[in-house]
């Protein structure tokens, strides 16, 4: 239950990242913060989604199958990122 937390909140942060992307592509930065999107273009372009999927995929079934409660799980966090994993969804595809 501890590693499901945990993934779900590593989750949280690389959809943030997966924000952070989208957003930079279209505001112009003029060349500002390229040592930062060095490093959120990959964790939002490509570890965010899968992650994402993952988590949320094993979560659902936990509480579908009453291993855990709600309680047990951040429910904001899981909420937050759903409605992200539909934005990813509309984005990416």
């Amino acid at each position: 239950m501890g590693r499901l937390r945990f993934f779900l909140k590593v989750a949280f942060i690389c959809n943030i990242c997966f924000l952070l992307a989208e957003v930079s592509y279209y505001i112009d930065y003029k060349g500002h913060f390229q040592e930062l999107l060095k490093f959120v273009l990959p964790m939002g372009m490509m570890v965010a989604f899968p992650l994402n999927v993952l988590t949320l995929l094993v979560a659902a079934i936990m509480l579908f199958r009453r291993k855990i409660t709600w309680s047990a799980l951040p429910p904001y966090v899981f909420i937050v990122n759903v409605i992200i994993l539909l934005v990813q969804f509309y984005f990416l595809f």
